[in-house]
C-alpha cells in the first residue's frame, strides 16, 4: 500500500520545530540582506543602447546582425575599452603579482558587457558598472569604435578598388598615347586626315589629277601620291583610330568608377542607427537583493525540512 502524505503529522512536526524554522528563517532573511548589500557586493549600474546596422556591405551568407555582432566581439574593440578606461584599476585586477591578469579583465569585460541580437532584428548592447557614468561612457565609445573598425575595414577595401583602377587608368592612357601618336604621325607624313571622307571625296571627284586632289587637302606636295597612301596606310590608320576610339572610351568608364571611390573614400558614414540612445542610470542593476534573499530563503528553509524529516525518521525508527 502505497504511503499517502499525511498533513496533519507535518503541521505538527512544523509546530514542534517552529522555534528552531523560525530562527532559521530570520537568519537566512539577514544574512542574505546584509551578504547583499553594498558592505559585501558593490551594486552596478545598467546603460543599455539598442542599434541598427547600417550602410553594411555583405559577406558571405552572415546577415548585417551577425556581422555586427562578430564586430563588436572583436579583440581590438574590447582591448580599446579595457586601455582606455583602465578596466585593470577599475576592476581591481593587480597587474603585478597576478599573471593572469589579462584573463581576469577580459572575463570581467564579457561579464559586464554583453551583445544580444532583439527579436526585432537589432543589436542590444548592455553595459554593467560600478558608475553609472562609466556604463554610459562605454556604452557610447563602442559604437563609436565599432563605426571606426567598419570605416577602417570599408576603406582599405576601396583603397585596393582604387590601387587597381588606377593601374588600369595608366595602362589604357598608355595605349591612348601610342595610338594618338601613330595617328598624327599617319596624319603628317601621309596626308591622312580622315579616310572615310577623303576617299568619299576622291569617288565623287574622280576626274581631278592627284595633283589637285593633294593641295585641296593640304598635303605637301613633295609627299606620295593622297590616293597611294590612302590605298597602302589607310587600313593602319582605320586600326589605329579605332583602337584609340576604344582605349578612351574604356579609359573614361574606368576613369567614372575610380572618381565614385575616391568620393566614397572620402565620405564619413555612420555605420549604426540608434533606436535607443544609452542612459545614465540612476537605480542600481545589480544585485538584486529580494531575488537574492528569496532564494536564500528557500534554500535554507529546504534544507532545515529536509534535515528535521531525517531528524525525526530516525527518531521514530528507534
Amino acid at each position: 500500500m502505497e504511503k499517502v502524505f499525511d498533513v496533519s503529522k507535518f503541521m505538527a512536526v512544523m509546530w514542534k520545530w517552529k522555534i528552531h524554522l523560525l530562527i532559521v528563517l530570520i537568519s537566512a532573511v539577514l544574512i542574505s540582506a546584509v551578504g547583499s548589500s553594498p558592505l559585501f557586493i558593490k551594486p552596478k549600474f545598467k546603460s543599455s543602447i539598442v542599434v541598427y546596422p547600417t550602410n553594411v556591405k555583405p559577406y558571405g551568407t552572415e546577415t548585417p546582425i551577425e556581422q555586427m555582432l562578430q564586430m563588436l566581439e572583436a579583440n581590438d574593440i574590447r582591448d580599446s575599452i579595457i586601455n582606455k578606461f583602465n578596466l585593470l584599476a577599475h576592476y581591481g585586477i593587480d597587474s603585478v603579482d597576478n599573471p593572469y591578469y589579462l584573463t581576469d579583465v577580459r572575463m570581467e569585460y564579457a561579464e559586464n558587457i554583453v551583445f544580444d541580437k532583439t527579436k526585432y532584428e537589432s543589436v542590444e548592447i548592455e553595459v554593467l558598472d560600478y558608475s553609472g557614468d562609466t556604463a554610459l561612457l562605454i556604452a557610447k565609445d563602442i559604437i563609436r569604435l565599432y563605426n571606426l573598425k567598419l570605416h577602417y575595414i570599408q576603406k582599405i577595401s576601396l583603397i585596393e578598388i582604387e590601387k587597381t583602377l588606377k593601374a588600369q587608368m595608366a595602362s589604357k592612357k598608355l595605349e591612348m598615347d601610342i595610338a594618338d601618336s601613330t595617328v598624327k604621325t599617319m596624319r603628317m607624313q601621309y596626308g591622312i586626315l580622315d579616310y572615310e571622307n577623303q576617299v568619299r571625296y576622291m569617288s565623287r571627284n574622280g576626274d581631278l589629277k592627284d595633283e589637285d586632289l593633294v593641295g585641296s587637302m593640304g598635303v605637301n606636295s613633295k609627299s606620295p601620291t593622297l590616293i597611294r597612301n590612302l590605298k597602302e596606310h589607310g587600313g593602319k590608320y582605320i586600326a589605329a583610330q579605332n583602337q584609340l576610339d576604344q582605349a578612351r572610351s574604356s579609359f573614361n568608364g574606368i576613369k567614372a568608377e575610380y572618381d565614385n571611390v575616391v568620393k566614397e573614400l572620402n565620405r564619413k558614414l555612420d555605420y549604426t542607427q540608434i533606436v535607443v540612445s544609452p542612459e545614465k542610470a540612476d537605480k542600481k542593476s545589480y544585485p538584486i537583493r529580494w531575488l537574492i534573499v528569496m532564494i536564500s530563503v528557500i534554500s535554507s528553509m529546504t534544507l532545515a525540512l529536509v534535515t528535521i524529516s531525517l531528524y525525526e525518521q530516525n527518531i521514530a525508527s528507534k
